[in-house]
């Protein structure tokens, strides 16, 4: 395995190669549009995906920093499901009828996923075999009864539906499991597959897409301008699909951290993944809050992840993002620790990257400066299904027409703002590893240090829905 953070990731290296295509020019001049999108991830790209259906002929500007799909768009474990596991969180933000609603809409994202998949001749390892949550300690017992409860108490039981041990290792047999909950209405894709097929599809549709320009300016008024290095966009309106970036732009960073993951790919070992039962293609991840997740591919490896990286001051999303040894290391001792018949196989490959974490945990979609600039961001690290909801919205928005999605009670929430610098920055690091000790010494079977368990309890006693529940 080469040194992590030297080249792209798995997924993208392997959507690339399948691409005849290089990459889309630079913007070196001034031009004008109706639309500018800042950002070619998922929300950037389905809202212009999603505006090009409602209002054909739109002038759209797309402008990308790296490449589209360069970022957690083409690096995050390609998990695909909707909110019902944050079920209680939507009643306790937006009331059980908004709740429903909010759920309903994100849950559709998965079968309209595939339909566009199969629409536009993209194969991107769509494989919907549900997402199973698990306990693999006793301090995990239970964690998704809240969520269970509140389905049923809403009439949706099916929705989340509670697995004994056996019937959990009856899919993926690890001595270290316990219980779960499945989550049937859920998939696994090829995130980098998904990005940049997205980003053909709506070039072949007239969008113009500028990879490789940094934004360094939005100029808001009756024409907001976005200024970059070499160029500039003039339009009606703009939409600032940033994801983790978020976190250093003027008037969102109070509103949005950046925290690293790693994903750790093992070689191809479908033997092992036929002796372990595990070949219903579950996304699977237990039930800490520094999540490990992981999933398999079609080739019979096994990506496996952690939520475990640092924070980045300002936000600027640096090395730690990217180059962090010591969380590949984390990572990979997670994997052996919960999966010990994959004790011996070769990790051909390992990468990192920012997820974008809001105050609720929830994404924040909405729109500023007089109804001119538009933004969503803060998935949390689950941002392939919920990303098409917000391209759904913000193009919703965009054209006006304000219809039941653009209604959604999530549109225009507001939460408890993160502190300013310096106190962000260390807070996040401190609390961040003080989770990340709590939750390993959970899976231990030990109990945290009292300092630990102070730390890592500490944002939610400020009101943050973040870090254990306990």
């Amino acid at each position: 395995m080469e040194e992590v953070g030297s080249r792209r990731s798995y997924w993208l290296r392997e959507a690339l190669s399948n691409e005849a295509a290089g990459d889309a020019p630079p913007l070196r001049e001034p031009v004008e549009a109706d639309v500018t999108i800042v950002g070619g991830g998922y929300t950037g790209l389905w809202t212009a995906y999603q505006l090009t259906e409602r209002t054909p002929g739109t002038r759209i500007a797309l402008l990308e920093q790296d490449i589209c799909g360069g970022g957690p768009s083409g690096r995050n474990g390609g998990f695909l499901h909707g909110w019902w596991d944050q079920l209680p969180v939507l009643i306790d933000l937006h009331g059980a009828e908004g709740a429903l609603r909010l759920a309903r809409e994100a849950d559709a994202s998965v079968d309209a996923i595939r339909t566009w998949c199969e629409a536009h001749g993209v194969d991107a390892w769509f494989r919907k075999g549900g997402y199973l949550r698990v306990s693999a300690a006793p301090g995990q017992d239970d964690d998704w009864l809240p969520a269970v409860e509140a389905c049923q108490s809403l009439g949706v039981a099916d929705a989340l539906v509670p697995l004994s041990a056996d019937e959990v290792r009856a899919r993926c047999r690890s001595p270290r499991f316990r219980a779960g909950v499945l989550m049937p209405n859920a998939a696994t894709i090829q995130p980098a597959t998904l990005a940049r097929s997205l980003r053909r599809v709506v070039m072949e549709r007239g969008v113009r897409v500028f990879e490789h320009t940094r934004v360094t300016r939005l100029v808001p008024g009756r024409t907001p301008r976005v200024q970059t290095s070499d160029g500039s966009v003039a339009s009606t309106q703009v939409v600032l699909a940033l994801n983790a970036w978020a976190a250093g732009w003027p008037v969102l960073r109070r509103r949005v951290l950046a925290w690293g993951s790693y994903i750790a790919l093992t070689e191809p070992v479908p033997e092992i993944l036929s002796e372990i039962g595990w070949t219903g293609d579950e996304a699977i991840t237990d039930s800490r809050f520094t999540v490990h997740y992981f999933r398999t591919t079609p080739d019979g490896r096994v990506a496996f992840g952690a939520g475990i990286g640092s924070a980045g001051f300002g936000g600027r999303i640096g090395f730690e993002f990217k180059q962090d040894r010591r969380a590949v290391n984390r990572t990979v001792a997670g994997m052996r620790h919960l999966l010990p018949a994959l004790i011996e196989a070769r990790i051909d490959d390992a990468w990192g990257g920012p997820i974008d974490v809001t105050p609720t945990r929830l994404p924040l979609i909405g729109s500023m400066h007089g109804g001119r600039v538009h933004y969503a961001h803060g998935y949390s690290g689950n941002g392939v299904g919920p990303s098409y909801l917000a391209g759904r919205i913000l193009a919703s928005l965009l054209d006006g027409a304000r219809d039941d999605v653009a209604s959604l009670p999530i549109v225009g929430a507001t939460c408890l703002p993160f502190p300013p610098e310096p106190f962000r920055y260390i807070g996040a690091r401190v609390i961040r590893q003080a989770m990340v000790r709590h939750d390993e010494a959970n899976q231990r079977g030990a109990r945290p240090s009292r300092a630990d368990r102070v730390l890592a309890g500490l944002p939610r006693r400020l009101g943050y829905r973040l870090g254990p529940k306990e």
